[in-house]
């Protein structure tokens, strides 16, 4: 019996073990042509190795644009080698669609591989990339245990996009249309409009998982508003599952007045925050994942933003 035990425990460590250090990456074809690997719905960790954003590529006649390239090298990798399982044409272009690590780890396998290739971003990318690179690269070999973040080595942006100013890619017969966005999610949001399927990839929207409010609610809610005029049936979004256009903003738009309505009303009755906090009304009423984690982060962004409104 102490036998059996025994070795049920060790077998157990050992599938435990293997698990963590294997990717399962997989990729599904959304839409003809557009090709995305859905990550997990959870926070960085030693599990899920850091492959928790969506990120894919987009196939065009003459060339293929990839769309983010995932929470560490080893990610990249395995994005990198699907692409060229799938396609022997050039890839041409990056987008890094802001400047949270889970989305563009992977980046160095492109550069490396890739001597021409044009790396697309925010005008207000580099400097987020230059001034986080240690901070988040050790919070990446931490969160992960993934020995490959070690190789990792920051990069320079070779495109820039600014607000008001869209940048069209030709893949061959087919248009990518790339936006840059006020201030909202981050202060360097970029979204990827495919004109031919009308398909929008963006970070700008979360689908079941508390969006995390980095710069501003109101810059934000902003952005979705002007999304919602896009010429666009389908959102890919940062993190969750494909919606239809509005069917992805709804929620979003949801929660982000009634964020901006309760903090509003806490400011006008001189309340602090710590009170805001305990007394912002409980209830998860769009069932997001990670809501306790990201819900008081949230009330406390909004909280003082709103301060000298």
């Amino acid at each position: 019996m102490i036998f059996y035990k025994n070795f049920t425990c060790l077998l157990l460590l050992l599938i435990s073990f293997f698990a963590t250090k294997s990717l399962s990456f997989n990729l599904e074809e959304v839409q003809n042509g557009i090709y995305v690997h859905f990550g997990h719905q959870e926070d960085t960790n030693k599990i899920n190795k850091g492959d928790i954003a969506n990120i894919g590529f987009v196939v065009g006649d003459k060339s293929i644009l990839v769309i983010d390239t995932g929470g560490t090298p080893r990610i990249g990798q395995a994005l990198y080698n699907k692409i060229k399982e799938i396609s022997d044409l050039p890839i041409s272009h990056i987008v890094i669609t802001h400047s949270h690590p889970d989305h563009y780890f992977g980046t160095n396998i492109f550069i490396n591989e890739l001597i021409d290739i044009v790396v697309v971003g925010h005008k207000k990318l580099q400097r987020s990339l230059d001034a986080n690179f240690e901070f988040y690269k050790n919070l990446q070999l931490v969160s992960t245990r993934d020995k490959s973040v070690k190789e990792f080595n920051n990069f320079k942006i070779t495109k820039f996009v600014d607000v008001n100013k869209n940048l069209n890619v030709d893949l061959g017969n087919r248009i990518i249309e790339i936006q840059a966005w006020p201030s909202g999610h981050t202060d360097n949001d970029l979204s990827i409009i495919d004109k031919k399927t009308k398909t929008l990839w963006t970070e700008n929207i979360f689908i079941k998982r508390t969006p995390s409010i980095r710069a501003s609610v109101k810059g934000w809610k902003k952005n979705l508003k002007e999304t919602s005029k896009l010429d666009v049936n389908l959102i890919i979004p940062g993190h969750g599952p494909i919606k239809k256009k509005n069917e992805a903003l709804r929620p979003m738009l949801s929660y982000f007045d009634r964020l901006l309505d309760n903090t509003r009303k806490f400011h006008k009755k001189n309340t602090s925050l710590s009170e805001a906090i305990e007394n912002f009304p409980k209830e998860n009423k769009e069932n997001w994942l990670l809501y306790n984690i990201y819900h008081p982060s949230n009330i406390t962004k909004v909280y003082t933003e709103l301060e000298w409104e």
